[in-house]
């Protein structure tokens, strides 16, 4: 006769395997859904977070504020350098009663001049401006007349030479590219627009104008008085506008997220008669992105 030994593990319950399969199951679909889970990153609980940039290598060159749909406001002061230039004129006073046909050939100095303009920045890197800019050069001029008048000695007056002050306005609308967008943006741009020139000639016959405005003081013990203003005389002077072509090449540097400052060479071609005539601009500008 055979004596078995009794197993202390008893069969389990049908009731108990469907208890531990639930158990297993549960286990399993937790270890899934934690493998899965990633760790929450500022990104996640910000999406417009952005890290701060250190100050070492590559990374404090990068500029990370958006430019596309902002505006740029910016001074700019240099020089311009305006090329010689002919002008056709009528009726140019060269002395009280005297007034003469001719043509004036302008040479002008190097001048101071400054300005401002505006840009819409499209892109990160595409933008268009508007720009306008201010000099005022002096000039020495020569002036021949069609048909010459004669001294007092008879002879004829081939030429008249002229000196003086001439202001120069340009204005023009410029599409810009930036090469980069860190901190440092080189750019190119091209323009168009028109050179206004006012040279100060005098031109035709003057004329009484009305300033049409109050004059005067105090009035009673204190002397002086209310009253209007008086007439002046007035003479028209040589002025002419031309339409112009420009390139530019500068680089912009961001002092901050909102700040920057340039440097930019210009050439501008006006479209002077005979010719077009070669203008050039250095500009140091500072400006506020909004």
């Amino acid at each position: 006769m055979k004596t078995e030994i009794p197993n202390s593990k008893t069969p389990a319950t049908p009731r108990a395997r469907l208890t531990l399969l639930a158990l297993a199951l549960a286990a399993t679909t937790s270890a899934a859904a934690l493998a899965q889970t990633s760790v929450p990153t500022p990104q996640s609980v910000a999406p417009n977070y952005r890290p701060p940039q250190t100050a070492s290598g590559a990374a404090s060159l990068r500029y990370v504020e958006p430019h596309a749909g902002t505006w740029d406001f910016y001074f700019t002061i240099g020089g311009m350098f305006t090329g010689n230039a002919n002008i056709n004129a009528r009726d140019v006073r060269v002395d009280r009663d005297t007034f003469l046909d001719g043509k004036i050939k302008m040479r002008y100095d190097d001048a101071f001049s400054f300005g401002f303009g505006f840009g819409y920045n499209i892109t990160e890197q595409l933008s268009v401006h508007g720009q306008f800019n201010f000099a005022s050069p002096d000039y020495d001029a020569t002036f021949y007349p069609d048909n010459p008048v004669n001294d007092g000695s008879g002879n004829p007056i081939l030429a008249y030479r002229v000196r003086g002050e001439a202001d120069i306005f340009t204005s023009d609308i410029a599409v810009r590219y930036d090469f980069l967008t860190g901190k440092f943006r080189p750019y190119v741009q091209g323009s168009l627009g028109f050179m206004h020139i006012d040279t100060g000639i005098p031109n035709g016959e003057s004329y009484w104008v009305w300033d049409g405005g109050w004059g005067g003081g105090w009035g009673g013990s204190w002397g002086g008085g209310w009253g209007w203003g008086g007439w002046y005389r007035a003479t028209p002077t040589i002025n002419r506008t031309y339409l112009t072509l420009g390139a530019t090449a500068g680089l912009s540097y961001y002092f901050n997220d909102r700040i920057f400052g340039g440097l930019s060479y210009t050439t501008i071609f006006a479209n002077t008669p005979g010719k077009w005539t070669l203008n050039q601009r250095i500009g140091v500008s500072i400006g506020w992105n909004f």
